[in-house]
């Protein structure tokens, strides 16, 4: 089936602008390698830090944020100072800018300036000894390191000193100066200062005339400072390489490579250039899109980690959220998929195997033991997925115990709802709450019941944690995605030929949604405003709405065209602020989570807004920092009330609440990315569903190659913006008969393979081993 959707009626010729306008204030950067245990944050200056509280150090029972503590650093300061000995007046360099080396790369490039002097830190990662495909090696190679590429510059008239300063720490042990090198007690090694190289100047002769003066060491042995200090001629460049490997001991020092930072950062670029040609190839004419994609890609892969026993984790952050939720296993397992990498999306679903109670019980972030249902929902539909995307019967095979018992459980808790306020039950049978450590938001309302009236949740599951500055108790979001659980495993019991699972599986799937429906069409009732819309808990309607739309994706509970969702879009369009929701989280209506904004922007994908979708995706980004990353949260009014009063969400405007970089966030960027050029829905291909058409200018070129799909294997696809009207459509279904669905970026007469069609107009699926070539002549 071709439908030639509505579009706008000619092109505008206008770029995608992203500025991060709209950035936090208190941001700070990530580098790392892919699947590594070692992440290292970059602050706004430059200085690096990072936590030894890996996954595999991890006490059994720790609380969230037990990586928060920042126990690994190395600062580096640098200052430019006059030669005049009576009088040097040293300036602090301040910082003038951060960015991805290349816009692309997760690589963290400061640039620093004061008094004469510009210095360019790039720090990144990198494994000097493996092949250039990273993605096998799980980053935990025997040297790997941080490495930091420093370039100083004098662009004034007048020679000047430039002294660097770096002092650290490894598991709180601050490092000694030992000749060039920063040396914990402990024997550790945190930093190692390599050889100055200079720059060759025009003319050389004269920068090398007017350095009248020497690199000197001004730090002693045994000072926790390392400090140099090196003579800037006018227009002279001088280059350093700072080397931190990975938890290594000073004494094999002499093992690690000797290569300099420019060698280095060569060989980290082709580790990553040979990774990303491993998958998904996405090519827009706006590059900053591009390098977006591809950078989420980046830490996405970076977020991920493995613990003593084997097992990847997807984490939500590298400090406060390295913790695995399974509710965002499926959003970072899915983007890791539809980016092509299914190996590590695989390993990371098998972890969800191996924290799955005794019971059945699903719940989670595992070290804490909150209970949160909506990781049972997580958790399968990210086996559904990537059985989905692979085909692999057998590995649906082994999973399916684990789908069983989940629903099972689910099942079997359902009736604690069911018991409450009910006369006669004995004190001993009462359902009872699980136990929650640490603050809590709010209390959850219970109205007056009418004799007889059963409670505004009954059939749900029982109380659990809130989350997202919801009071505990009964969130929907928790019960859609434990619905989906059982969804998922029914159709699972389906493929694999297991009737009789299939019938109950089905049957309780049906009288869960019914019970979901029911409690929200009473939930309804206690609405105050005009437009009724899908609330977030059964008896706090006004409560924080932004994984609301769960039920509309995964879980299709309630289509996207609902007059309940329609009236929950309206009401967060009134309140929405610099292009995003409001009231999603703890913050409320004082903040923003602009990487959750995306799961509401693939609800208008959905329902055919697409220049909302676009617009809401656009703020989203602009709303990240310079090297493409968020915060989970950012206020924006803190004159509004909050959701919860705690102190996280007690800041300043534009400063942020959370962990940064949020893998959330990032994984949502590549999925939006990739829906609106290619999404599923009952069995077709919807192509291009979110394209503005100013997005491909006339004679630009969008594609996307070897895309994976849940209908199996992959596509690719090609628009060609030919002439003012013209355009073009190239559909490879890769080897396999396909159905589509084609979202054309505008109206006219359409033609395929040459004849014309209408719109809504049937035409044969395109058989495996063709192409079809779409053609739109716009009125």
């Amino acid at each position: 089936m071709l439908a030639a959707m509505a579009g706008v009626g000619a092109a505008a010729q206008g770029q995608v602008t992203i500025d991060h306008r709209w950035s936090n204030t208190d941001a700070q950067s990530l580098i790392g390698l892919p699947m590594g245990s070692h992440k290292t944050i970059v602050d706004k200056q430059g200085n690096l830090k990072w936590s030894q509280w890996s996954l595999k150090r991890k006490p059994l029972d720790v609380p969230i944020g037990f990586s928060m503590q920042m126990d690994g650093e190395l600062a580096i300061e640098g200052f430019s100072a006059s030669v005049h000995a009576d009088n040097p007046n040293p300036v602090k360099l301040e910082m003038e800018s951060q960015t991805l080396y290349r816009e692309r790369y997760p690589f963290v490039v400061t640039k620093l300036k004061a008094a004469g002097l510009e210095l360019e830190e790039v720090a990144f990662a990198v494994d000097p000894d493996e092949s250039p495909d990273l993605l096998p090696v799980t980053g935990s190679g025997g040297r790997a390191m941080d490495v930091v590429r420093v370039v100083v510059r004098n662009v004034g008239p007048e020679p000047r000193t430039f002294l660097l300063k770096l002092s650290g720490r490894s598991r709180n042990l601050p490092g000694h100066v030992n000749g060039r090198t920063l040396v914990t007690r402990g024997g550790e090694l945190v930093a190692d200062l390599g050889d100055v190289s200079e720059v060759p100047q025009k003319p050389l002769e004269e920068a090398i005339r007017q350095s009248t003066f020497v690199e000197r060491d001004r730090s002693k042995d045994d000072a926790l400072s390392l400090e140099v200090e090196l003579p800037m001629a006018p227009g002279a460049t001088k280059k350093l390489t700072l080397r931190l490997p990975y938890e290594y001991p000073a004494t094999r020092k002499s093992e690690l490579s000797n290569a300099d930072g420019d060698v280095l950062l060569a060989k980290a670029v082709t580790q990553w250039d040979e990774l990303w040609a491993r998958g998904t190839k996405v090519e827009l004419p706006q590059k900053e899109l591009n390098d977006f994609y591809y950078s989420s890609i980046a830490y996405v892969l970076i977020l991920t980690e493995y613990d003593a026993a084997g097992d990847l984790w997807a984490l939500d952050g590298p400090a406060v959220y390295r913790q695995y939720w399974g509710r965002g296993e499926y959003f970072q397992a899915r983007a890791m998929e539809v980016a092509g990498f299914l190996e590590p999306a695989r390993q990371s679903v098998e972890h969800a195997f191996h924290i799955m109670n005794d019971d059945g019980e699903w719940d989670g972030p595992p070290t804490s033991g909150w209970p949160a249902w909506d990781n049972a929902g997580g958790n399968a539909g990210a086996v559904w997925d990537y059985y989905l995307f692979t085909g692999d019967k057998a590995w649906l095979a082994k999973a399916y115990p684990y789908l069983l018992r989940a629903s099972e459980w689910i099942r079997a808790h359902r009736e604690e709802t069911t018991l409450e306020d009910v006369k006669g039950i004995p004190e001993g049978a009462a359902p009872v709450k699980r136990m929650l450590t640490g603050s809590k938001c709010r209390t959850e309302p219970v109205p007056e019941l009418k004799p007889g009236e059963k409670t505004y949740w009954y059939g749900l599951l029982p109380w659990s944690y809130g989350d997202s500055g919801l009071p505990e108790g009964h969130s929907y979001s928790h019960n859609f995605l434990a619905a989906y659980a059982e969804k998922v495993a029914g159709e699972a019991a389906g493929v694999l030929g297991k009737t009789a699972d299939g019938d109950w599986l089905n049957k309780e799937y049906s009288a869960y949604t019914t019970d979901i429906r029911e409690s929200v069409r009473r939930s309804v009732g206690l609405e105050t405003i005009t437009t009724k819309y899908l609330p977030a808990m059964p008896t706090y309607p006004e409560g924080a709405y932004s994984q609301t739309f769960l039920a509309v994706f995964p879980t299709q509970i309630y289509s996207a065209n609902d007059p309940l969702v329609t009236g929950l879009i309206e009401r967060m369009e009134k309140e929405e602020q610099q292009g995003v929701p409001t009231n999603v989280a703890w913050a409320g209506p004082a903040g923003v989570w602009a990487g959750e904004s995306m799961n509401m922007a693939e609800t208008y994908l959905l329902r055919g807004e697409k220049k909302k979708a676009t617009d809401m995706l656009v703020a989203a980004m602009n709303h990240s920092y310079t090297t493409n990353v968020w915060k989970e949260e950012i206020l924006v009014n803190v004159d509004a009330p909050r959701a919860c009063d705690t102190p996280h969400s007690k800041r300043a405007n534009m400063e942020g609440t959370g962990d940064m970089p949020e893998a959330w966030a990032n994984a949502n960027l590549v999925l939006f990315l990739r829906d609106m050029l290619l999404n599923e829905r009952e069995g077709k291909l919807h192509l291009l569903a979110g394209l503005m058409p100013e997005w491909v200018p006339v004679g630009k070129t969008l594609s996307l190659a070897d895309a994976p799909v849940t209908t199996g294997g992959t596509v690719s696809l090609k628009v060609e913006h030919l002439s003012e009207k013209n355009w073009r459509v190239t559909v490879d279904p890769k080897g396999r008969t396909r159905e589509f669905v084609a979202h054309l970026p505008v109206e006219g007469a359409v033609t395929v393979d040459g004849k014309a069609v209408a719109a809504k107009y049937e035409v044969p699926a395109i058989a495996a081993g063709k192409t079809a070539v779409i053609e739109v002549l716009a009125r």
